[in-house]
């Protein structure tokens, strides 16, 4: 069985639960006339990619001068997953009188989003225990995910996006080294990184025991 029949079942249902969130944006720009939440589309779309960059490295065996470069573009691509969390921000914002249908819509995109890059962590971490133990592989994992939360920070406090690496390296690579050089003085970013990193971790791991449970 290759890797598209394997994750053909998850395939569906995701695509299942995003035409339910696309739904609830339709109803919600018929309700109101407004556009605003159009951008859950976008967000949701680059949560995806990680997943794709994971499809196509398993897809068939890719030699270390192919693996590599395609893993850091995925890491760069996965805080996106779990960005969209962040996007409840927006409810404070909300005009309708039925406040929850907002808390819904967006509740539903950053869950999706949560579970692509769920599912892309898992498969990349299958692709990793090839080349590194299981404990290592796990313990790189929960990295992966402390750095998910600060590149949450990255996008949703200053504001830089995933094409800046290459657009502004200089400018994103000059706000990452102040923070680590000077940790005491953005004592913010560390609790935010943290904070929503080990957020991550814990959800992850939940998951992650059940899976291992149930196999």
């Amino acid at each position: 069985m290759n890797i598209i029949e394997k994750q053909m079942p998850f395939i569906k249902l995701f695509t299942f639960s995003v035409t339910f969130s696309l739904l609830l944006l339709v109803i919600r720009a018929l309700k109101t006339e407004s556009f605003f939440y159009l951008f859950l589309v976008w967000n949701l779309f680059l949560a995806c990619i990680p997943y794709a960059i994971t499809i196509l490295l398993s897809i068939r065996k890719t030699n270390q001068f192919i693996f590599w470069p395609g893993f850091m573009i995925w890491l760069v691509f996965l805080p996106n997953s779990p960005y969209i969390l962040t996007d409840l921000q927006h409810i404070r914002l909300s005009n309708l009188q039925s406040v929850w249908f907002d808390v819904l819509l967006i509740l539903s995109f950053a869950i999706n989003g949560l579970i692509i890059g769920f599912v892309s962590l898992w498969m990349m971490q299958t692709l990793l225990q090839k080349k590194f133990s299981k404990k290592i592989t796990n313990l790189i994992s929960y990295c992966i995910l402390l750095l998910c939360g600060f590149g949450i920070y990255l996008g949703r406090v200053l504001r830089w996006n995933s094409w800046d690496i290459l657009q502004n390296p200089s400018g994103i690579l000059s706000d990452i080294i102040k923070r680590i050089l000077f940790p005491t003085q953005h004592i913010n970013t560390w609790a935010f990184t943290i904070g929503f990193g080990g957020f991550l971790i814990i959800t992850y791991r939940m998951i992650q025991y059940y899976q291992e449970k149930n196999n």
